[in-house]
């Protein structure tokens, strides 16, 4: 036949990539360039948040977890000695930027009275928005055993560290009298705890900042302040 005697040419056809990981590179923009690949360890971390906000911490699998994030076992356990020092780190990242954003976002209140109740305004805001971010912390990762759950312990004493360091600059500064500002501190947190978790199990109240004004109004008036004058103070709107 004709053509049987000219050398055979392999056509190679063009490879197609695809993206494996959940969490690529962004794409660059107009108002800047490309951003920076997450790293490894952000990328389990990242993972590791949506599956223990769907799983919870014990049902959540390291398979699972390293798939998602398009890692493997090595990189897992290279960033992370175990599981439960993986979930330590995810909380700690997630406490660190809530506390950041409530520091940035009342640092130019005027007293601290103002900002302590703009903080309850800010951790109310942020965990609607953010739900499986309260999923996770307030919700997920207790109730593992007494063991697992002292150990979380020291994020949430941050939480409360926050408060009492407003409550001591306000005795200070003659807004309120002098007080156990770490118990009080503790029944603050305890309180919002309360109201976050409800409305995570519940879905009440809808939405969860339907609450902020009642909450802030009964927390100021447990340490002595009268909340008309807070909530009627310079800037108190921008922390709505």
């Amino acid at each position: 036949m004709r053509g049987l005697d000219k050398p055979f040419r392999p056509i190679y056809h063009r490879r197609v990539t695809r993206p494996t990981s959940r969490f690529p590179i962004r794409p660059s923009t107009a108002n800047g360039p490309q951003a920076e690949e997450p790293s490894g360890r952000e990328r389990i971390l990242d993972a590791a948040l949506e599956v223990i906000a769907r799983r919870g911490y014990s049902a959540a699998g390291v398979q699972e977890i390293v798939d998602l994030s398009a890692t493997s076992k090595g990189s897992f356990y290279f960033h992370f000695p175990s599981k439960e020092q993986m979930v330590m780190a995810l909380v700690e990242r997630m406490s660190e930027k809530l506390i950041n954003k409530v520091r940035d976002t009342v640092k130019n209140q005027p007293t601290p009275l103002h900002r302590v109740a703009g903080s309850i305004d800010v951790l109310m805001t942020t965990f609607a928005r953010q739900h499986k971010v309260a999923q996770v912390l307030l919700l997920s990762i207790v109730g593992n055993g007494k063991a697992v759950d002292k150990k979380f312990l020291p994020i949430r004493e941050r939480f409360s560290g926050l408060i009492r360091e407003e409550l001591d600059a306000a005795i200070e500064a003659g807004q309120i009298e002098p007080m156990d500002t770490q118990l009080v501190a503790r029944i603050w947190v305890g309180g919002l705890h309360e109201v976050i978790l409800h409305w995570l199990m519940t879905g009440q109240p809808n939405p969860l900042t339907s609450a902020s004004p009642a909450l802030r109004r009964t927390l100021l008036l447990s340490v002595g302040a009268d909340p008309a004058t807070i909530e009627a103070g310079p800037g108190m709107a921008r922390t709505q």
